[in-house]
């Protein structure tokens, strides 16, 4: 069964021979999928993806610099596993996050992925709604075991600020059972 959501904020990417393919990566199945807008069409397609797993990443990001940066991360990974399986995104900002129903549809598809990047700034604590977002993704985590990857600026934008967050997101994965890994990624905007 195809669900069709439109107006999502969202943006679905799909690096590879098709879109829609999610599970894991020692089984083959097929959910429903969020159909991505481009120009004024939806896309509501399944197409079998051939027998390379997936690598399915999700996005959470707090501005559009923020956003950028896990992009350009995102990409870097990509570029060093090509070919050796098919490569979905989802990019959903955390002002989205608050809003129930696609907040929601957010920690379901974060639950369902191989990698959640969380890209901020780390000047000043997450706030509450994200919090609350992060909690709900976290106990949506029972098949699948993703890896939780915390993005900052550069190391001296966020000392004391993005610690705590670390020691809180460190938490919530030692508590899901899943990875985690931080950094400082910086990257320079072309625009």
């Amino acid at each position: 069964m195809k669900q069709k959501f439109k107006g999502l904020a969202t943006y679905k990417a799909t690096h590879g021979d098709g879109i829609g393919i999610r599970g894991s990566r020692l089984t083959r199945r097929k959910i429903p999928v969020i159909p991505v807008e481009r120009s004024a069409a939806n896309i509501s397609q399944t197409f079998d993806l051939g027998d390379r797993p997936r690598f399915h990443a999700v996005i959470i990001y707090q501005d559009i610099s923020a956003g950028r940066r896990a992009k350009h991360f995102y990409d870097r990974v990509i570029q060093e596993l090509a070919g050796a399986y098919n490569f979905s995104l989802e990019l959903w900002s955390f002002q989205i996050l608050a809003l129930p129903e696609i907040g929601n549809l957010a920690a379901q598809a974060a639950a369902q992925a191989d990698f959640v990047i969380l890209s901020m700034h780390g000047k000043a604590p997450l706030s509450v709604q994200t919090r609350d977002w992060i909690e709900r993704w976290s106990g949506r985590i029972y098949e699948y075991k993703p890896a939780l990857v915390a993005l900052f600026d550069q190391p001296k934008t966020w000392r004391r600020q993005a610690a705590s967050t670390v020691h809180y997101l460190r938490s919530v994965a030692d508590n899901a059972g899943i990875n985690f890994l931080y950094s400082h990624f910086f990257c320079r905007s072309t625009n």
